[in-house]
């Protein structure tokens, strides 16, 4: 996996509300660039670092996410299909 690929997961992790360093992401840009999920059911990928660490991360700000189940399974599913 690559840099960016760590940095886009990062990002995406950044637009659900969890702030983690970019190394920390590794676990989810491992799964994006694995392609496809080849079974439905929930995924785990652990965060292991805050974004205490990343001081470029907290300049950016992005929306809040509903703390509702349906809403977090929307957005996931449609971070997972994009």
């Amino acid at each position: 996996m690559t840099d960016d690929q760590m940095a886009a997961a990062r990002a995406e992790l950044a637009a659900q509300g969890l702030w983690c360093e970019t190394s920390s992401a590794a676990g989810l840009a491992g799964l994006r660039s694995h392609g496809p999920r080849e079974s439905e059911g929930p995924v785990v990928c652990v965060v292991t670092s805050s974004g205490y660490k990343d001081i470029a991360t907290a300049r950016e700000t992005y929306a809040p996410v509903d703390t509702d189940w349906p809403s977090i399974e929307a957005a996931l599913t449609a971070a997972t299909e994009g």
